[in-house]
């Protein structure tokens, strides 16, 4: 199965293909390290039904493994509806963390498929505390799996001077 999606750049939109059935996405170690950095700035990015794109920021997120990522339930009842689409139609939602480590700035934006919604389970006990301490009333965490990793440093910071 393969899942098309669209990425923009300043002078054009480039279109990805992604097949499914040969993914076996490993996150590279610096995305990794972004993910479970807890001073990161992390944005969700999901689509309604009718298209209108929802952005929101999350700050129970983690990567336990390099193909595995958990969020705590975002809390608002529209994006848990719009996740829930998401993995039901298997289309993809981005992630998008940012970091500022010294003078260096990094971004990743992570393309993922929503597996699942647990309330229960290896990896919902394994976090319950931590994620707890920083989500109000955790119901459940949202499973997800990277389809394509973007090294999103490069856009920041490149102002250019005029000469």
């Amino acid at each position: 199965m393969c899942y098309m999606s669209l990425n923009w750049t300043k002078t054009s939109a480039l279109r990805s293909v992604i097949c499914k059935a040969v993914l076996d996405m490993d996150l590279p170690d610096e995305a990794m390290r972004l993910l479970n950095d807890r001073t990161a700035t992390t944005t969700l990015a999901t689509t309604a039904l009718d298209g209108t794109i929802s952005l929101v920021s999350i700050r129970g997120v983690k990567a336990p493994e390099a193909n595995i990522i958990v969020l705590a339930q975002p809390g608002e009842a529209q994006i848990d509806q719009e996740l829930m689409r998401h993995m039901e139609t298997s289309s993809l939602v981005s992630i998008l963390c940012v970091s500022t480590s010294g003078e260096r700035e990094i971004a990743y934006q992570v393309i993922c498929f929503v597996i699942e919604f647990q309330t229960a389970g290896p990896l919902y006990e394994k976090f319950l505390d931590e994620l707890r301490a920083r989500t109000v009333d955790l119901k459940g965490v949202w499973v997800l799996e990277p389809a394509d990793v973007l090294d999103r440093s490069f856009s920041l910071g490149t102002e250019t001077r005029a000469m």
